[in-house]
């Protein structure tokens, strides 16, 4: 079996681990990224329109979940196709 039969046989669970990876990364980059800002304990000329901690780790979140939707979307969907194939193809 070739490398490209392989991975579209198991093609929603390599979407489903980007997905994964792609949201863990990203909540990590968002959060990296602004974590300095908001714990660095530096007053801010702009102090009241400043996130807190908390706003920041949801904003962090959202922005992974935003991230990883699509990929996983995809391998929801791959997976079903393949368990209604699967299932027809039993039938026959």
């Amino acid at each position: 079996m070739s490398f490209y039969t392989k991975c579209m046989r198991n093609g929603s669970v390599i979407l489903f681990w980007m997905a994964f990876i792609v949201g863990v990364m990203g909540f990590i980059g968002v959060l990296g990224s602004s974590w300095g800002m908001v714990s660095s304990g530096v007053g801010s000329p702009y102090e009241d329109h400043s996130p807190g901690a908390i706003l920041m780790v949801l904003t962090a979140l959202a922005s992974a979940l935003s991230t990883a939707a699509w990929p996983f979307f995809g391998a929801a969907l791959l997976w079903l196709l393949d368990m209604r194939l699967a299932n027809r193809e039993a039938a026959e």
